[in-house]
């Protein structure tokens, strides 16, 4: 497996708060895509939710409700500095049950990951992704097909 990064570094799907230039979840899907993993997606859907108690990752803001969605991606550009980070992120390829997994999303997750399978191969016709090494994406991006 590809080194992810920095010793430490936590596995994590871009995501982030709603911001005021955002009219719906979606619209911040696609900003924090493009910000921290330099992704085109296209055609979201929701996939569920996720309770989270202490919101301990947003500053402790309290109970709030994490949306999950699924994306098809039809770009990966180049390597970038996260705007709100001002680091990069290492990108890594994986099946969703393998980012479920290294995510350590248990059980709730690994059934949203089913459900973005189903949703790949029902609404856009793509097959299911075999199980593989992960692999880190090439700083220079990498062409779809």
């Amino acid at each position: 497996m590809a080194d992810p990064g920095p010793r430490g570094a936590l596995p994590m799907l871009p995501g982030g708060t709603v911001e005021t230039t955002d009219a719906t979840p979606e619209d911040t899907l696609h900003r924090e895509a493009a910000e921290e993993a330099q992704l085109t997606l296209t055609d979201p859907v929701r996939l569920g939710w996720v309770l989270d108690e202490t919101g301990e990752v947003y500053g402790g803001v309290g109970p709030n409700a994490r949306l999950r969605l699924a994306a098809r991606v039809t770009t990966i550009g180049r390597a970038a500095v996260d705007p709100a980070t001002g680091h990069p992120f290492a990108r890594l390829l994986t099946t969703p049950a393998q980012a479920a997994a290294l995510l350590g999303w248990g059980p709730p997750g690994a059934r949203q990951a089913q459900l973005a399978v189903e949703t790949a191969r029902e609404r856009w016709g793509l097959p299911a992704a075999r199980s593989a090494a992960i692999e880190e994406i090439p700083a220079e991006g990498m062409r779809l097909s």
